[in-house]
């Protein structure tokens, strides 16, 4: 059956069930004054012509969501698929899915008009470990990899607040219910507002080393990677730097699996789960650093979010080992004259 057959039928039983509007109103803006009927209640007043400049883009037909809509042009009548979403206040919509959906249609600059913030940083503001590196005086003698300037590039550390970066995705250090917590999770949660805990409810939890993706709602990252990092009270062990390593591509597989080119990732079991800073970062270097060489043309940044200066510290520390830099040379001697 043609597009066009398909549509007619359609109309018909919205017809018969009254389901198209009948009742004539007023339209608004520059058709003031003139009414829908039956004939202009998907289209421009009849007055105007649907050729006329002023004419109104047809709306989506009634519950049905989309509508193939005819349009005449050098006499020949085509036949076009639109999709016409409802906006949707993200404020206070119930409907995660409706809401997942209505963001999926928009543009990156519409997104913005829903974000929580307005103080959001856009990806090309942060800058990426080879410009970093510029202002790191300690020199590395023997880092434990190569020098990859491509690699370097793909690869930044930032401190600050993590629901905030408009990224393709940030990570979420979750508890197993992935309903919300404290420290980033609750943040994340606050941020994006109740539409995201909504959707984790449907997702029945996570387990340790897991993660599961859901829609970022009023954050301006897209998505939200959930994670559950180990829980490690003194100095880990092997499985429990296992568990932590699988965090990370656990994540990192979901942002290959959904197309994603940018990632934020904060201090994953660092905080009430009592990892080691220093024992997480060694872990978290040596897994995106042995990712990228393999995923590089994938992805275009991968972030390390800190909050705290200490972290931030330890990072610079350890950045260098893993993501080695060229070091400027020695100083020549100054002349005498």
């Amino acid at each position: 059956m043609s597009l066009r057959s398909q549509v007619s039928g359609r109309l018909a039983q919205l017809r018969a069930a009254g389901q198209l509007l009948c009742v004539p109103r007023p339209w608004s803006g520059p058709y003031a004054g003139a009414t829908r009927t039956r004939s202009t209640a998907c289209g421009p007043p009849a007055s105007l012509g649907a050729d006329s400049p002023g004419a109104r883009t047809p709306a989506g037909v009634g519950a049905w969501g989309a509508a193939a809509v005819g349009r005449r042009s050098a006499g020949v009548r085509t036949w076009a698929p639109l999709a016409m979403a409802a906006k949707v206040d993200l404020s206070t919509s119930t409907d995660w899915k409706e809401a997942k959906s209505f963001l999926k249609g928009l543009s990156d600059k519409q997104r913005e008009e829903h974000y929580f913030c307005r103080d959001f940083i856009r990806l090309k503001k942060i800058p990426t470990w080879k410009e970093t590196a510029k202002g790191v005086t300690a020199k590395v003698e023997e880092p434990k990899y190569k020098k990859d300037k491509q690699l370097n590039e793909k690869i930044s550390l930032f401190r600050g607040d993590i629901t905030k970066l408009e990224v393709d995705a940030i990570v979420n250090a979750a508890n197993s219910s992935l309903l919300g917590g404290g420290g980033v999770d609750g943040c994340i949660h606050r941020a994006a507002g109740p539409l995201l805990t909504d959707e984790c409810r449907t997702l029945q939890s996570c387990e340790t080393g897991k993660a599961k993706i859901t829609g970022g709602y009023r954050l301006p990252a897209k998505y939200v990677i959930h994670t559950v990092g180990p829980i490690a009270h003194g100095e880990p062990s092997a499985s429990q730097a296992a568990e932590l390593r699988s965090c990370y591509l656990s994540s990192l597989d979901l942002l290959l699996e959904h197309r994603l080119r940018s990632a934020a990732f904060p201090c994953i079991s660092t905080g009430v789960f009592g990892y080691p800073s220093e024992a997480a970062a060694e872990v978290v270097l040596a897994t995106l650093r042995e990712w990228l060489e393999q995923h590089k043309d994938k992805v275009d940044r991968l972030i390390i979010c800190v909050f705290l200066e200490k972290d931030e510290s330890i990072y610079l520390q350890r950045l260098p080992h893993y993501f080695p830099v060229d070091w400027p040379g020695p100083a020549g001697p100054r002349s005498q004259l």
